[in-house]
C-alpha cells in the first residue's frame, strides 16, 4: 500500500481532474483510469474551519509501493 502518511493537505477549491481522484476513480499519482485501482490510503484536504477531510485514494499497480503521492499536482 502507498505511503500516505506524509502527503501535503490539500486546499479547495480543486480542480476535476483532483476530484476524480479524490473519489478513488483514479490513481492518484499518474490519474490512470485503466487496470486494476487498489486502496492508497488517504490524503486529506482542509475543511474550511481549521480541520482536515480525508479522502480515501487508490492507486495503480505501477504506483501502489510507491511513496506518498503527489497530493500538491493534479
Amino acid at each position: 500500500m502507498a505511503n500516505t502518511a506524509e502527503a501535503p493537505t490539500l486546499a479547495l477549491p480543486v480542480d476535476d481532474q483532483v476530484l476524480v481522484r479524490l473519489h478513488a476513480l483514479a490513481c492518484f499519482d499518474c490519474g490512470t483510469t485503466v487496470g486494476p485501482l487498489v486502496a492508497a490510503g488517504h490524503v486529506y484536504t482542509g475543511d474550511g474551519d481549521g480541520a482536515r477531510y480525508g479522502w480515501p485514494v487508490v492507486a495503480c499497480p505501477r504506483h501502489v509501493a510507491d511513496q506518498p503521492p503527489r497530493a500538491d499536482r493534479p
